[in-house]
């Protein structure tokens, strides 16, 4: 009995410590357990708290239908940013070529490059429609300038910048008034002023081309247009007074009052908010008052001709890239002065140049440099920022209260993409609805390349139909309970 007593005690510690083992990993076992299950609670509660904070319900509400409209992409740079409200500028047009002719016989016409009414000359600019011509003003190198509109040729379209100035301008004019538009030949063409009205934004009548005129609309805050219209009389022999034989430049030349010198000329393209195919030219010079009256920069006559005749206008503010800015101090008797002007050309523009001064309007004698040139003398400037914009999805909130819509932004120019709170909007029959947040928080700063996943929660329109506006880009949200 005791040789069996004593085996016996082994066995049994032998037995607890192995079921101590056991009882070990089982408790391993449940610990592990209840950590993963504490994960998984965190995780739940986590995701929960991330949809309810930003106000999203843990599954979508009712859908919504979203119709993309006819886009208008947006190209941003370092300049202003168009507003949520108006239609993105849009670019100059590559090709406003306009071939008319009689038969076998076709011409490329000649494009307006000013304005003249009165004494008062304005710079020309074409642009591709009149539908967002008000809003192109906002913008270089439509500000203090005219738009025409490509291939009205017959009844010539120019829209005037919305100022009071040119308001005062067309309402002062008086039957038999004159009117002239310069073309980029050389050649000009005189028009007598016939009627003033008032029309609706959608009247499309105001450009019908069966009639020779020249029609003139200045767009009033109401949506309503001011339209002139004037009566083709003939055409003006020449756009342009005699010059002076050609000097070089370096070699100053007098004209009237004024001896100007061209000191150089230069391209410039790495300029914020250009469009695609152009780039400014600035001239460079000096001018001294050799007279005995006073000189008044504004009054200054200054074009720029390439060498296949094309005539370009100075653009407002332009001279401002330059070496020494705008010139707008009065040269008095014996003053000398120092300026830049600025005009906007196509990078294809060939030379050489020649650029012509005169001191005042309606000079009979014009100065004449000769500017060498050859295209491609620059390095194209950087593409700008373009946006392109996707929507995915559009829902109601399980409460029905917010308009949940998702998307994307890629930015597919060179440089980079600010959205900003006022490039967005919502709006319906109802009018505009309040943004209540973006994921994620605005602004949006997009490299080149790069896209952003958006989201935007709106509070629900009180229609059944909404317009989303982003960055010129129009989705019609239909369906909205």
């Amino acid at each position: 009995m005791t040789t069996s007593t004593t085996s016996s005690g082994p066995r049994q510690k032998r037995r607890r410590s192995g079921s101590s083992r056991h009882n070990w990993v089982l408790l391993v076992s449940f610990i592990a357990s209840i950590g993963l299950l504490l994960l998984a609670a965190v995780l739940i509660i986590s995701l929960g708290l991330r949809r309810w904070l930003s106000g999203r319900s843990a599954s979508p509400g009712m859908p919504v239908e979203v119709v993309k409209l006819t886009a208008t992409p947006t190209v941003s740079g370092t300049g202003p940013t168009p507003t949520a409200s108006a239609p993105v500028v849009p670019p100059l047009p590559s090709n406003c070529e306009t071939i008319i002719g009689s038969g076998d016989v076709q011409v490329a016409a000649p494009l307006p490059i000013s304005l003249t009414i009165g004494t008062t000359a304005i710079p020309v600019v074409p642009i591709s429609s009149p539908d967002t011509w008000s809003e192109a003003f906002l913008t270089s190198p439509y500000t203090g300038t005219a738009v025409w509109v490509c291939g009205t040729v017959v009844n010539y379209v120019v829209g005037l910048e919305p100022t009071p100035e040119n308001d005062s301008l067309l309402s002062g004019l008086r039957p038999g008034d004159e009117l002239k538009l310069y073309l980029s030949n050389g050649a000009g063409l005189l028009f007598r002023f016939a009627e003033r009205r008032e029309t609706a934004a959608d009247d499309t009548s105001v450009f019908s081309q069966m009639r020779p005129r020249l029609t003139v609309i200045l767009e009033q805050a109401d949506g309503s247009r001011h339209v002139a219209t004037a009566d083709y009389v003939s055409e003006i022999e020449s756009a342009q007074p005699s010059e002076t034989p050609s000097v070089q430049v370096g070699q100053p030349v007098r004209v009237g009052g004024a001896q100007v010198t061209v000191q150089r000329g230069h391209a410039e393209q790495n300029v914020p908010d250009l469009f695609p195919g152009t780039m400014y030219y600035l001239v460079e010079f000096q001018v001294e008052n050799v007279g005995e009256i006073s000189l008044k920069p504004q009054w200054f006559q200054m074009q720029l001709r390439d060498a296949v005749g094309n005539v370009y206008l100075p653009v407002t503010d332009a001279g401002e890239l330059g070496e020494y800015g705008t010139l707008s101090d009065e040269l008095a008797p014996g003053a000398v002065g120092q300026g830049s002007v600025g005009y906007l050309v196509p990078q294809a523009m060939t030379g050489p140049l020649v650029w012509t001064f005169a001191p005042q309007p309606g000079s009979s004698i014009w100065a004449s440099v000769s500017i060498p040139y050859q295209a491609g003398e620059v390095e194209p400037a950087p593409t700008a920022a373009q946006a392109e914009v996707t929507i995915t999805d559009a829902f109601l909130s399980a409460g029905g209260d917010v308009l949940m819509i998702e998307g994307e932004v890629r930015n597919t120019g060179g440089q980079q993409l600010v959205v900003k709170v006022d490039d967005i909007s919502l709006s319906s029959s109802a009018g505009m609805s309040a943004l209540r947040s973006a994921a994620p928080p605005l602004p949006w700063e997009i490299a080149p390349g790069q896209t952003q996943i958006i989201e935007l929660q709106y509070e629900k329109p009180d229609a059944s139909t909404a317009l989303l506006s982003l960055l010129g880009y129009s989705f019609e949200i239909r369906g909205i309970p």
